[in-house]
């Protein structure tokens, strides 16, 4: 009867051991804020598109912003200020007259 009963508290551990944990949902987005819809996501594209294209300031942040960390290799930091002259050039906005 003990050997019965030590093959069976050791098959209990075994498979105790053995059987994957259920995956702990993580709180990556419980931030309380509502997520954004697609449409949101592309009207703000959109938006910040227009202001690398028309606002200079803007387009100097966010190039220094984005290549400025690059430090250890000059090629791809100077690719990296290409290309914002690439695909986002600068057009200021011609002035009214009034």
């Amino acid at each position: 009867m003990r050997v019965f009963l030590a093959r069976i508290v050791g098959l209990t551990a075994l498979a105790a051991t053995t059987i994957p944990a259920a995956p702990v949902p993580s709180n990556a987005h419980s931030s309380g804020r509502s997520h954004e819809t697609p449409a949101e996501n592309v009207r703000k594209s959109l938006w910040y598109d227009h202001l690398l294209r028309t606002n200079g300031g803007f387009l100097r942040y966010r190039t220094r912003k984005e290549c400025d960390p690059i430090v250890n290799d000059r090629d791809l930091r100077n690719d990296c200020i290409r290309s914002f002259d690439k695909y986002e050039p600068f057009r200021p906005r011609s002035k009214r007259r009034s």
